[in-house]
């Protein structure tokens, strides 16, 4: 990349340290990506003009670091996510409070994050380790190289896409736009840009990761929302349709009917307390998603 860009850059990112890291990684990837490709369109238009000249002007157009800063800190207070996990001032009762987690945004976004996991953990892993090993078994070929950044590349978009659907359901800030990636290198300087990069490795690993969490967010799921409901819809099934709540190889075993009350309360207490729990699954995944997708 060109000094002068890689001084912006660095400058730009100095004056946003008080920002959001996913507002400083949208700053950067704009700030890059405007000069760069307005430096190749303007150098195709009039070839004979002076590189050095024509990047400075195209920074000079675009704002000094300290403008470009002071208008995403602007913008920052309008990106915030729907949902959020700013503690409140809660005057509710304890009670009011453990039952009125039905109504917080932030777990449901976790209760449909933890069944999405699984889809998005498979896809994922399959994609990274199918994509893995074609660039690896391909690397002694002339289309090794393309193959390879081509499958970075798509790490790169997957990332993003994740970083979207974890702010959409767990309330994390994320970066809005996608890691600018020069089309201008040869595609062995774009291989060795994208090697040397720590986020390929980290998204890379995220993804990987992402599987194992997934089944254990399925079966959280699983058992606590299955269990719940079942004791919940216990009394009906037996009065109505003489169905047991467990059938074991020793025989049937039915709720006493004077055990209704408390099957459907503990039924409702189970399926609360897994609310919880996925507002708190969904609080933690978004920090460690965070962590891992969006970098300093």
């Amino acid at each position: 990349m060109n000094k002068e860009i890689d001084l912006y850059l660095h400058q730009l990112k100095s004056q946003m340290a008080d920002c959001d890291r996913a507002t400083i990684q949208d700053a950067l990837a704009d700030a890059q990506e405007h000069p760069v490709t307005t430096l190749v369109s303007r150098m195709e238009e009039e070839p004979d003009l002076l590189e050095e000249e024509v990047l400075a002007s195209i920074i000079a157009d675009y704002g000094t670091p300290e403008e470009i800063a002071a208008e995403y800190k602007q913008a920052e207070n309008y990106l915030k996510p729907y949902i959020t996990h700013t503690p409140k001032q809660d005057a509710r009762g304890s009670l009011a409070r453990f039952f009125g987690i039905f109504i917080d945004p932030a777990a449901w976004g976790g209760f449909l994050y933890m069944v999405i996991a699984l889809i998005t953990g498979v896809l994922y892993f399959t994609w990274v380790t199918t994509g893995a090993a074609l660039s690896l078994t391909f690397s002694l070929f002339l289309f090794g190289v393309p193959l390879a950044v081509l499958f970075l590349l798509s790490l790169q978009g997957l990332g993003w896409l994740e970083g979207r659907l974890v702010e959409g359901l767990l309330g994390v800030r994320m970066p809005r736009r996608p890691i600018f990636s020069p089309t201008e290198e040869k595609w062995l300087d774009r291989l060795k840009i994208y090697l040397t990069d720590k986020r390929t490795w980290l998204t890379m690993l995220y993804m990987v990761v992402q599987l194992p969490f997934g089944v254990l967010y399925i079966v959280i799921w699983t058992v606590m929302v299955a269990f719940s409901l079942s004791l919940i819809a216990a009394p009906f099934a037996q009065e109505i349709f003489g169905m047991s709540f467990i059938h074991f190889n020793t025989g049937y075993y039915f709720v006493p009917p004077s055990y209704y009350p408390f099957s459907i309360l503990l039924g409702i207490i189970g399926l609360t307390a897994f609310m919880h729990v996925a507002k708190w699954a969904g609080r933690l995944h978004g920090r460690y998603a965070k962590y891992m997708l969006v970098m300093d």
